[in-house]
């Protein structure tokens, strides 16, 4: 019935388009509507050329209220180059990723304000195996905003109608956020949606450019969840759209997500063998990144869609402990059934840098040789045994998904 499915994709994509103009809407993910809707018929409406140009120059000056040193997320040299194009690195923002006008510093972005995604993050993972696991944190987080990347309007808005707040510099900010500093339930006009949605859109990503693109493309974590989910504060800071990219669905919630969790584990590992050996050398440090595929399409015109998924460890060891360095790379293109490809660092530095001489830790143990984590596809074959078989999708999906599998993100 061709008239019939032409109507019902008519209408479930005017939904959405009502939604993202809207702005204050996100649409659920397993919307109904939508599961009679082909993937191709909403990946068509979310994937488009782009159409929205950033104000780079613009976006730079904004950026420089910002905090930018948080060298110690790097092990070596930081800020090492993403394998984005010299041109593409002109608009890259470095960004230590805070909460509104709070001075922790939770992690690293390497931003880049053309593309609208990260280019990569940064973290300094050190996990304790005894310390609880929080629950995952509301996904109601994703409709905040780098407050520091939005216009003048914005800020002088706030200060008029907020006891004179100063926020050009603040992090990932909600509403909630400006009430607690300002001590009085102040009110904005326009409102802080509306004016998120015409005064920061244009140096950043927002919530509404996924609207109604949940069934092709998640909210893809950079820095994930899951890695950072015994830090309740870090765990919060990583639903930002500073620390999103479009990501496939499948691709997002399957392979990735394995090899993700491996990752948690790996570092308990690395926690544990260094107490055991006396040593203070118990952090793994890990950069997440996205690379760009040979054609770039973007997110309703806006929001770039990297072509992969990457992600790269390095242990710096304790060699007077018995702790010896490791490191590994690893990547997955951005598409349905995508399969992972890990590496040892200098063979994926080689693919992520189209064979050009660069380290993604250069002045470490690790820009160097140093042993491979040979055990990383048992612990993905491990952890993803269950999900992986279409009979227990079911299992997957319980509470126990989220023990054996990890949470997507």
């Amino acid at each position: 019935m061709p008239g019939a499915r032409v109507f019902i994709v008519a209408f479930a994509v005017g939904f959405a388009v009502a939604a993202w103009l809207l702005g204050n809407v996100n649409l659920p993910e397993n919307l109904p509507l939508m599961s009679f809707v082909m993937k191709d018929d909403v990946a068509d409406f979310c994937s488009q050329s782009h159409n929205d140009s950033a104000p780079v120059a613009e976006c730079i000056e904004r950026h420089s209220n910002l905090q930018s040193d948080c060298d110690h997320f790097f092990v070596g040299d930081a800020w090492p180059s993403s394998g984005y194009m010299k041109n593409d690195k002109d608009a890259t923002l470095r960004i230590c990723h805070t909460h509104a006008g709070d001075s922790k510093l939770l992690f690293a972005t390497a931003y880049n304000a053309h593309y609208r995604i990260p280019e990569y993050t940064a973290s300094a993972i050190t996990r304790d195996p005894d310390l609880p696991e929080q629950d995952r944190p509301s996904s109601s987080l994703w409709d905040r905003v780098q407050l520091g990347l939005c216009g003048k309007k914005v800020h002088d808005t706030i200060y008029v109608r907020c006891d004179e707040v100063e926020t050009d510099s603040w992090g990932v900010t909600r509403m909630s956020d400006i009430w607690k500093v300002s001590g009085t339930r102040c009110r904005l006009s326009p409102s802080f949606d509306d004016l998120k949605e015409s005064h920061c859109g244009d140096c950043q990503g927002l919530d509404s450019d996924y609207s109604g693109c949940g069934t092709t493309f998640n909210r893809g974590h950079i820095n994930p969840n899951s890695i950072n989910n015994k830090d309740a504060d870090v765990q919060d800071g990583t639903f930002s759209m500073i620390n999103a990219a479009p990501q496939d669905d499948d691709f997002n919630q399957h392979a990735w997500q394995a090899y993700e969790r491996a990752v948690g584990r790996k570092a308990e590992e690395v926690y544990k063998n260094a107490v055991k050996a006396g040593s203070n050398s118990r952090t793994l440090y890990v950069i997440t990144g996205t690379k760009l595929g040979e054609q770039t399409t973007w997110m309703k015109g806006r929001v770039a869609i990297p072509g992969y998924f990457w992600k790269a460890l390095c242990y710096p060891g304790d060699e007077r402990a018995g702790l010896r360095p490791f490191g590994v790379g690893f990547y997955g293109p951005n598409i349905d059934d995508s399969e992972v490809t890990s590496l040892p660092l200098d063979q994926f530095e080689a693919w992520l840098y189209d064979g050009a001489d660069e380290h993604l830790f250069p002045g470490s143990v690790c820009a160097g040789p140093v042993d491979n984590w040979d055990g990383l596809d048992d612990y993905v074959a491990e952890i993803a045994h269950d999900c992986r078989n279409e009979h227990m999708q079911e299992t997957c999906e319980s509470k126990k998904r989220i023990k054996r599998c990890g949470t997507s993100g």
